[in-house]
């Protein structure tokens, strides 16, 4: 053999231990208790009903927490909810920082920044909210602020229905405009 075959052949035995996996080093790895069970980057999760896509979820990050005992969803790093209406068409979207989606009790939570708009372009704009996917309903005891057409409400806290076509806003403050043809509009008759 040559002098060069036998360097190469010394080096192939010499590389060879090197390339076995170490697989008490790799159960060494500790995961803690408390570690989600899955996380997913720029996700966008879709929920149906009978085959009908009725929510769509995007978040920054996803993790997610699947024991028994508190079953939950963490997201972080924007959150964007849409709700469709049964025709498949976008009827509102709910946008936050932060949120948490609470498996046993079917209920979402979002915080930070919160905004939600229907399909007339009315805007809420609150600081938490929860949305009840049990009865098709979003709330909030914050203090709470809508704009719509002409018209900026403030108050302390909100129920509305999940599409926000509908709500009811408590202890609230601010001016409304009131068209001629508004029945709360006082007429020439009225005093």
């Amino acid at each position: 053999m040559r002098p060069w075959g036998w360097t190469c052949a010394g080096l192939l035995v010499l590389l060879l231990p090197s390339c076995k996996n170490d697989l008490d080093r790799v159960a060494a790895i500790e995961v803690p208790a408390n570690a989600p069970d899955r996380v997913t980057t720029n996700a966008e999760y879709f929920y149906s009903d009978s085959g009908r896509v009725t929510n769509r979820i995007n978040a920054g990050t996803i993790s997610e927490y699947t024991s028994e005992d508190d079953p939950h969803t963490e997201l972080s790093n924007g959150v964007e909810l849409a709700f469709f209406d049964t025709a498949g068409h976008l009827s509102s979207k709910l946008t936050a920082r932060r949120g948490q989606i609470l498996t046993k009790q079917q209920r979402m939570e979002v915080e930070e920044q919160v905004v939600f708009t229907n399909a007339k372009g009315e805007k809420l704009e609150t600081e938490q909210l929860t949305w009840a996917q049990d009865s098709n309903r979003v709330y909030t005891d914050r203090p709470v602020k809508v704009t719509r057409a002409n018209d900026i409400i403030y108050g302390q806290g909100l129920d509305a229905s999940q599409d926000f076509s509908r709500y009811t806003i408590r202890h609230i403050t601010g001016s409304l405009f009131l068209d001629r043809s508004d029945t709360l509009a006082p007429t020439k008759d009225r005093k």
